[in-house]
């Protein structure tokens, strides 16, 4: 009884939201309008329409899609913003030319890739995959970066005195000490993928959770465009937790 109340307290305000919606799109919003459901459809009909398109077999293909692009993306981010980071934390001299060029492309932002992305690479998935890695690829690196940085360089002295290699120094030393940085820059990287997924997937891909979001305005439903935004929203916060629950298990002493 008490883990119910604990589970009801912690999310009371998402169930009070909920409930307000549906009082307001069912007995309150059709007083004013009478095409009130097309315009804010209840909870009930956004879960009619999940049902219904998963009945159809297209819900988990968009979700496959949008959700494939994200992982590919953001792996390539993580592998290339670590091998970045770590380069320019070994290296001065390589840290100051490539930070520089992060410090100017960092700021544009990942929707004004879109275009190129289409003239180089056209529809489908590599365009999407290309505007995910560039959202996310410069907040590891960057994190790779301050988390070596802020370890202590007597560390690396002395791991190199005892003659330990670059390679060992790195697996042994700088990769273990970089892990609490690095899963902040992972956890920041992912949010910023699926942002960046709902835009190119509206203007270059034909599925995807965008896709399905953009598509609702042409078939006036408004539900299957809530619907998409709370699956984004879901998968985000669930992926996020899976970091969080990654973190806790590799890193049991950095619980912050």
């Amino acid at each position: 009884m008490k883990t119910l109340l604990k589970s009801l307290s912690r999310y009371f305000s998402l169930i009070l939201f909920l409930i307000l919606w549906h009082v307001f799109a069912v007995y309150i919003h059709p007083r004013f309008n009478p095409m009130a459901f097309n315009i804010l459809p209840s909870p009930l009909m956004v879960v009619q329409m999940g049902v219904e398109l998963f009945n159809r077999g297209q819900l988990l293909s968009h979700i496959w899609d949008s959700l494939r692009r994200v992982l590919v993306g953001f792996s390539l981010a993580v592998l290339v913003g670590v091998f970045l980071g770590s380069l320019m934390g070994l290296s001065q001299a390589i840290k100051g030319r490539l930070k520089a060029i992060i410090v100017i492309l960092r700021p544009i932002p990942p929707f004004a890739w879109i275009p190129l992305g289409l003239i180089w690479l056209g529809i489908g998935d590599a365009e999407a995959i290309m505007v995910i890695f560039l959202s996310a690829v410069f907040p590891v690196a960057l994190h790779t970066l301050y988390g070596i940085e802020k370890m202590d360089s007597r560390l690396k002295e002395a791991a190199l005195s005892l003659g330990v290699s670059r390679w060992g120094l790195f697996k042994r030393i700088i990769l273990p000490g970089i892990l609490p940085e690095l899963f902040s820059g992972m956890r920041q990287a992912l949010g910023f993928c699926w942002i960046v997924v709902v835009g190119a997937e509206m203007v270059g891909s034909v599925s995807g959770l965008g896709y399905l979001i953009l598509d609702s305005r042409n078939l006036g439903l408004p539900q299957m465009a809530i619907l998409g935004m709370v699956l984004v929203g879901l998968i985000g916060f669930s992926m996020d937790r899976l970091l969080i629950t990654m973190k806790k298990l590799i890193l049991p002493w950095d619980i912050k």
